[in-house]
Order: structure tokens, then sequence, then C-alpha cells
């Protein structure tokens, strides 16, 4: 139930909250509905806002009803059709993004692949992939290895005009 309440809270973001705190500081510029309206903006490359975590916690809500529900799948009918819902619901939120994003209205080469549901159907597609084929200990080395070398491209790979 608290993931079920987590979503919900998340998802009042992801789907317009922060409109309803705009309109607020709009009526009423009182410290507190500024301060919070400022949170829902991104920040530059440096710096940080409340904003900045909506994404994230919704792929960590993802990441533990995974757990949740794989766990169960696999118990009751095991890898084949745990695998089976991974690739259908990957695939169907990847269209959904694409969909969303104006895929149908949009010409080939100005189609957005890489949305938020996009990203969200990779992240899902990969990370229950690994839940599927690897043990908890495994699971934790390779996080570890993937934090180490996102660290390792970001301190040692050198980007222009940065």
């Amino acid at each position: 139930m608290s993931v079920d309440a987590l979503r919900g809270f998340d998802m009042f973001w992801i789907i317009g909250g922060d409109s309803l705190v705009y309109a607020l500081n709009r009526m009423s510029q009182t410290k507190p509905i500024s301060f919070l309206a400022g949170q829902l903006e991104h920040a530059e490359w440096e710096g940080f806002h409340a904003y900045d975590l909506i994404y994230p916690l919704f792929v960590f809500i993802m990441g533990v009803s995974l757990f949740f529900s794989l766990s169960r799948t696999l118990e009751r009918a095991g890898r084949a059709e745990a695998l089976k819902r991974i690739f259908i619901r990957s695939i169907a939120l990847y269209l959904a993004g694409i969909f969303f994003n104006g895929g149908l209205t949009n010409e080939w080469p100005n189609v957005r692949l890489s949305g938020v549901l996009n990203r969200i159907a990779l992240t899902y597609f990969f990370g229950g992939l690994l839940f599927c084929f690897f043990k908890p200990r495994a699971l934790a080395a390779i996080c570890i290895g993937l934090l180490v070398g996102y660290w390792a491209l970001m301190a040692f790979v050198p980007i222009r005009d940065i």
C-alpha cells in the first residue's frame, strides 16, 4: 500500500501538480508558494530542484514494483511467462511514448524516440531481464559496475565545451 501511495504522489506531479502550484503562485505570491513554484522548475546544469526527483522517483517505484510483480510471476508461471510479460509491457509503453510525442502526426525524422515514457520502457525492459536472469548478489555487482562505469565516463571522457 505504501508503494501505491508513493506512486500516486509521484503521478500527481507527473500529470500536472506543478500547474496547480503555478496557478496558486499567480493568484497569491506568498513566500511558501513562490518557493514551491521555484522548486518545480528544472535546474540548469548546476543545481538541484525538487522537480528533478520526479522521474528518478518513478523509476525507483517501478523497480520496487517490478520485484513484487515479477517474483510472483516467476513463482507461479515461470521465466518464460515473466519474459513474455516484460516484452509486451515494454513494447506497449515504448509505443505509447512514441504516440504521446506525436508519432502519428510527425514525419519520420521528427518522431521523438527518447521521451520519458520511452526511457521508462527501456528501464523496465532491462531491469526485468536482469531480475529474471540474475540472483541478488549478481544484481548488486551489476549495479556497482554500472555506477562505477557511469562515474568513469563522466570523470574521464571529455565533452566539448563543458
